[in-house]
């Protein structure tokens, strides 16, 4: 592995939604939140999970240069993931949480811990920048985030964990790991197997990737989440410009029920964790 970075202008919108509140949770109003997450999470029957991280310094290079994507196998996809989630701390964590039949609740953790005027907090400069111009308050988080070990005990606790949701994630190799690093207060285990096996005994094997079940089943949908959802339908596109992490997850859970919706059911449930819930494959 080794470190590589460039910059970006930082002339992205700012973060918008369409007709979904999101409850922006720091230290302050941590335990409010705390029991309305409570309240419903025995009951969630969807959730979607978005991470937001300081980028992806460390790659897998070849004679020198970064190896491309498409070329990497199954195995160096994740030895890239987890050399980037093992050194580096998240940002926000995104859920958004269908417990019923109203409108889902949306939450963004903000996390305490990566500090922007601390060299040694390893980043990207161009997703430092990307997430800056969506709002990102980096100068509160040392002051007014949360502790990751606050949320893994309320995600825990709650019996959100425990309800056995169906998770959604929109090219989930990232979040996925990063929720398991945060949910088990561990490094990432050595192998992808490993790696896999414990996924499903944190969130069991009901997780799915939204971009690869497109990818699959609608091919001409492809691209970045916002475009997926336009291309459903599910936003105006001047309403789908930058997002970040609760955003995201709400945005992620509308296109998840959206293709579950038109997904006959036993294509979904014949998809095991490997082909649906991680994007390395």
């Amino acid at each position: 592995m080794s470190s590589s970075s460039s910059a970006l202008p930082a002339t992205i919108p700012a973060p918008t939604m369409n007709g979904t509140g999101v409850r922006s949770v720091w230290d302050h109003n941590f335990k409010a939140v705390s029991d309305i997450v409570r309240s419903v999470a025995r009951r969630a029957r969807h959730v979607a999970l978005t991470v937001q991280y300081p980028g992806c310094p460390f790659v897998v290079q070849n004679a020198g240069e970064r190896k491309p994507y498409e070329k990497l196998t199954a195995e160096e996809r994740y030895q890239e993931v987890r050399a980037n989630v093992d050194a580096l701390r998240p940002i926000q964590v995104g859920l958004a949480i269908r417990a019923g039949d109203g409108e889902p609740l949306v939450f963004e953790f903000n996390l305490r811990g990566f500090d922007i005027n601390n060299p040694a907090d390893l980043r990207d400069p161009k997703s430092i920048q990307y997430l800056e111009a969506r709002g990102v308050e980096f100068s509160r988080l040392p002051r007014d985030g949360i502790e990751s070990c606050r949320l893994r005990w309320l995600l825990w606790d709650s019996g959100l964990i425990r309800a056995r949701p169906s998770w959604a994630t929109f090219a989930g190799g990232y979040h996925v790991a990063y929720a398991v690093s945060i949910l088990t207060g561990r490094e990432l285990p050595a192998s992808l197997d490993s790696f896999t096996e414990r996924v499903a005994s944190v969130f069991g094997r009901g997780i799915y990737d939204v971009k690869k079940i497109s990818r699959e089943h609608h091919p001409g949908h492809t691209g970045a989440l916002t475009k997926l959802a336009e291309r459903l339908g599910i936003v105006p596109a001047e309403q789908v410009h930058g997002v970040v992490a609760g955003a995201g997850a709400a945005l992620a859970l509308r296109v998840f029920e959206t293709l579950k919706e038109t997904v006959e059911a036993s294509c979904l449930q014949g998809q095991s964790l490997e082909l649906c819930g991680l994007h390395f494959r």
